[in-house]
């Protein structure tokens, strides 16, 4: 058995052919360090203490997360909602990670009436992709020129609506319809989204 005079590990050095020669004198300064040094209670354990204490650092960590854990999963009544409660609690944490992805689909522009009475109505469907209801946030509709201020041009106008309905999930597709009285005509595009994203 051999001992590193620098790290201090131990390590079985075997006779190999091509090994490279070593100065003479380096064997009796790794032995001269070793004097300087205290001697580790026990000789087998190669690891480091400060690795075996960030291991059970990280072990007790871990487990009370999942202690933790446990203890909502046991308060909730169902997994369901457990997942939307946990999912409710992130969400308020880290706004925009746990948000269930919703899309629209389907959407219709038309004008109805004439001059002053002209109004922009513009009808489409939400589908989502989580298994659970949850709320369906409000509409914000903005209608944008044609130039400008990057490929969809500045904004013109910003108007929002209430949401279509409560919740949503992914049986129940919720359709939405927006009137704007009197829409400015020089409005090339319509932007949709979620109020609040």
């Amino acid at each position: 058995m051999m001992r590193c005079g620098v790290c201090r590990s131990t390590f079985q050095a075997g006779s190999d052919q091509e090994a490279p020669s070593l100065p003479a004198d380096f064997f009796r300064s790794a032995l001269k360090s070793d004097d300087k040094q205290p001697t580790r209670a026990a000789q087998g354990d190669s690891a480091p203490r400060k690795t075996r204490l960030r291991f059970g650092a990280y072990a007790a960590g871990l487990a009370g997360l999942a202690g933790i854990v446990g203890v909502i999963g046991g308060i909730a009544y169902d997994f369901e909602r457990f997942k939307a409660e946990t999912t409710h609690w992130i969400a308020n944490l880290l706004p925009g990670v746990t948000t269930p992805r919703l899309a629209f689909d389907n959407i219709r522009t038309r004008f109805e009436g004439e001059g002053a009475d002209r109004a922009l109505i513009i009808e489409g469907v939400i589908h989502s992709d989580a298994s659970t209801p949850h709320n369906l946030p409000g509409l914000s509709f903005e209608i944008r020129s044609g130039a400008g201020d990057g490929p969809s041009g500045q904004s013109i106008f910003q108007w929002m609506i209430p949401p279509p309905a409560p919740t949503i999930d992914r049986e129940s597709p919720v359709p939405f319809r927006a009137r704007l009285a009197s829409p400015p005509r020089e409005g090339k595009d319509i932007v949709i989204r979620l109020a609040g994203a």
